[in-house]
């Protein structure tokens, strides 16, 4: 479950929307037979988008979902392992 404030939740959909706009304008380009370096520095800026939005979701983690089971103290070992695993696949 995430915990946004409902300000960073509206900033999340719009990046979201915009990096779905980006997506479909990826589609285009190729159905438009762009040129290749163009497709490529499309496909660059919507990561760089995603990875954005990535950052934004885990940092609201750590402050929110670590930070509450660590000051509860409520399996915050699991917690943790969770997030390092999530973060190993990125490699």
């Amino acid at each position: 479950m995430t915990h946004f404030p409902p300000d960073e939740k509206k900033r999340l959909i719009v990046r979201l929307n915009r990096i779905s706009g980006q997506i479909n304008g990826l589609s285009k380009m190729i159905n438009d037979d762009r040129e290749c370096i163009e497709v490529l520095n499309q496909i660059m800026s919507t990561q760089a988008a995603l990875r954005g939005v990535w950052k934004q979701v885990v940092r609201g983690h750590l402050q929110h979902c670590v930070t509450e089971s660590l000051i509860q103290n409520k399996d915050s070992d699991s917690i943790i392992d969770e997030l390092v695993e999530h973060i190993e696949k990125l490699r």
